[in-house]
């Protein structure tokens, strides 16, 4: 009985053994975005710019088929300014999509981003303020 226990060992459990194994190893190994895809640095950077055109549209009070209009030129033109495509920025944002620990990463910069640059702005202060 012992003698076809090893021999299904050997035969069957083991090779597949070093199959497990390497495909771990092989899913260990840093996990670098591709050539081609925007770094996790240049996605906040214009994801950042994106949100604030936006948040400038919303400012002029656009209406919502106008801004539909708006939006490509002006998210052509942050292209533009960051040095990418908007092929490379879909691409991008696709790769991120497949790998959330990344994305929340980039989402948690840009909000903190975000909330850095609106404690730099002044506040508006109301109508009916008093100045001393």
């Amino acid at each position: 009985m012992r003698i076809l226990q090893a021999e299904f060992y050997f035969k069957w459990i083991r090779p597949r053994l070093w199959l497990v194994v390497l495909a771990l190893v092989f899913s260990c190994r840093s996990d670098k975005p591709p050539k081609g895809i925007l770094s996790e640095p240049q996605m906040v950077q214009v994801l950042k710019q994106i949100y604030l055109a936006e948040e400038n549209l919303n400012k002029i009070s656009v209406p919502y088929d106008s801004m539909s209009r708006l939006m490509p030129y002006a998210k052509g033109k942050i292209y533009e300014r960051a040095g990418v495509s908007d092929s490379l920025f879909r691409a991008s944002m696709q790769y991120y999509m497949a790998h959330p620990k990344r994305l929340e990463y980039i989402y948690t910069a840009l909000v903190d981003s975000l909330s850095l640059e609106e404690q730099g702005k002044p506040h508006d202060t109301p109508k009916d303020a008093q100045s001393y």
